[in-house]
């Protein structure tokens, strides 16, 4: 397993991340009971960099790094989210919540949660841009980072894709890390979060499982989050990516595994997949032992130009229900 810098924070995270969303929640098809021995299994193939957020099964996600790896907690590296309030529902739904009394709480209960004294990546989770530019925001995050309850600081940016300038605001204001979506279908804004030197995690890599056949057919299931996506994208995506799989095939690779090494192709500091079952995590470390050949590369810059281009750009258009 190789490791990359996040950014200029001095930390390494192997380039092949874990998340946690899609071992806790039904939204991902996972099994709870099996997240644990997942987690474990990663950590023994080579992943030391783990994806969590505190909404995710609300405390479930830290909870389950904890009590499987909290005897490596010095060979691990953690980033978890606060942002998202599951604790004060308005209506039983979640809210955005960025009150730095809040913050400050969500913060304690992470840490009581992951069983640490620090965690090593603290991100914001979604905010939107007013909160990105809060200076008193930044400083509560930089007095974490400060007081070694952090190690760095950074923001996840969603739901979807198109944050262009939320991300380049949280550069500019110093933050030291992005979580964004990036596959070889939906390319920006990650192409231009790539030109800055700052920690980087993808994820989404396989397009809503667009570019995972082990997951084929995707059929409507009203449980996973696939369901918020518009089943025509989903559906011309599928037809538009066939060029690529087909010379994958003829490479000898599948269409998942060219979907993760094309993000590994970039400056990305990691790429965390959505890993469902020990099935998905043995699949995807394997796909570490190939590559993608130059021909390969110029049929996914081609196939993109001439079809994938547009379905990105109405991906980036989605986020605008989000933005208010």
């Amino acid at each position: 397993m190789r490791h990359r810098p996040f950014g200029t924070t001095g930390i390494l995270v192997s380039e092949l991340g874990l998340g946690l969303w899609s071992l806790v929640s039904e939204e991902w098809g996972g099994d709870i009971d099996k997240a644990e021995e997942v987690v474990r299994r990663a950590f023994d193939l080579g992943i030391t960099f783990f994806d969590t957020a505190d909404v995710y099964g609300e405390g479930k996600g830290e909870e389950v790094i904890a009590r499987a790896l909290g005897t490596k907690r010095d060979k691990i590296v953690i980033l978890t989210k606060v942002g998202l309030d599951f604790y004060h529902k308005q209506g039983g739904r979640v809210r955005l919540n960025f009150d730095l009394d809040y913050l400050r709480f969500a913060v304690e209960q992470s840490l009581k949660r992951l069983n640490t004294d620090y965690i090593d990546i603290l991100m914001l989770h979604n905010p939107k841009m007013r909160n990105i530019e809060d200076r008193k925001v930044f400083e509560f995050m930089e007095s974490l980072r400060r007081d070694g309850i952090a190690r760095s600081v950074g923001v996840a940016l969603g739901p979807t894709l198109g944050w262009l300038e939320e991300g380049l605001k949280a550069i500019e204001v110093g933050y030291q890390g992005l979580e964004f979506i990036f596959n070889l279908i939906e390319q920006e804004p990650g192409r231009t979060f790539d030109k800055y030197n700052v920690g980087k995690v993808v994820r989404v890599p396989h397009a809503s499982d667009v570019l995972d056949e082990e997951r084929n057919p995707l059929a409507f299931d009203p449980k996973l989050h696939r369901r918020f996506k518009d089943s025509g994208w989903i559906r011309r995506a599928m037809k538009a990516v066939e060029p690529i799989k087909e010379l994958a095939y003829r490479k000898g690779l599948k269409l998942y595994e060219v979907a993760i090494l094309y993000v590994l192709k970039f400056s990305f500091s990691s790429v965390v997949p959505n890993v469902a079952s020990p099935r998905d995590l043995e699949r995807f470390v394997d796909a570490l032992n190939k590559d993608l050949d130059e021909e390969l590369m110029n049929q996914i810059k081609a196939v993109y130009e001439a079809s994938l281009k547009e379905l990105n750009e109405e991906s980036v258009k989605e986020t605008l229900a989000y933005k208010t």
